[in-house]
């Protein structure tokens, strides 16, 4: 009996030091509860897919009579689908619309043609091989970009003056690295700046990436202006959300999100 006894305490305190090891990693990866808030999803019923289902894809709010003045697409490689399926969708055309990737010597025209090609890396810097955009952006006042630069998106954002984000109209960014100790003050420094004119309406896990303690290291995040939102409530849908949500890599399940601050149940 006292055999049994201690096997059953030995197993309840190994359990407590389970659960206090996972909440500690949690709190170590997301800082605190304010970091956490920071990726609250709100909702918006009006969404649509753009590009292929999978990776290079991406969701995004179809607001309603948005006229956008300006396409940006940052980061390119070799899959340029959402960029394809936007500029048709949107009217856009080549004098407004413009693409950055240094690592590639040409834009893969057999996406579209409507598009204005530099071989440049998003940076903050401007010179022969880098761009901080800061010409193109303070010359529209509606832009969608999207944005995938392997974990440049801090150092642009961290560059970025705060005033000229509010010229965006919505953006989708791959934020990379978010569950990394290391990161945390880029990630408060970019969440901080992104919040302060934007609201987040979807998020999806790139299952590409690693996922600790129930979190992906690469999300997927869609930005709408808040003035495009005037009545907030947060998210209840599910996510991923099927027949929109698609697994980035289609060999693997996709990354479950159905608990806060994603979904708000």
């Amino acid at each position: 009996m006292n055999k049994i006894y201690y096997i059953i305490i030995g197993i309840i305190v190994l359990f407590v030091i389970l659960l206090v090891y996972i909440f500690n990693n949690y709190k170590l990866l997301f800082g605190n509860t304010d970091l956490l808030n920071k990726f609250t999803v709100y909702e918006y019923n009006n969404k649509i897919r753009l590009g292929v289902n999978q990776d290079g894809g991406y969701v995004i709010a179809d607001i309603p009579n948005v006229i956008y003045d300006c396409y940006l697409s940052c980061g390119v490689a070799n899959e340029e689908s959402f960029s394809r399926d936007f500029i048709n969708k949107y009217k856009m055309t080549k004098d407004n619309s413009f693409a950055f990737d240094g690592s590639i010597d040409a834009y893969p025209t057999s996406y579209t043609e409507n598009i204005t090609f530099y071989k440049k890396y998003i940076s903050n810097v401007n010179n022969e091989n880098n761009t901080t955009m800061e010409d193109i952006i303070k010359n529209h006042n509606n832009i969608f970009m999207k944005m995938d630069i392997e974990g440049g998106e801090y150092h642009w954002f961290e560059y970025i003056d705060d005033s000229l984000l509010d010229r965006f109209s919505q953006m989708v960014i791959e934020i990379h690295n978010i569950n990394s100790p290391e990161n945390l003050t880029k990630i408060n420094i970019l969440m901080n700046k992104l919040n302060k004119y934007h609201y987040i309406v979807h998020v999806h896990g790139n299952n590409h990436s690693d996922v600790i303690n129930m979190i992906p290291s690469v999300v997927e995040i869609t930005f709408i202006n808040k003035k495009y939102l005037p009545i907030q409530e947060l998210n209840k849908q599910k996510l991923p959300i099927p027949n929109l949500d698609y697994p980035c890599d289609p060999n693997k399940p996709d990354i479950d999100l159905n608990f806060k601050p994603f979904v708000n149940i």
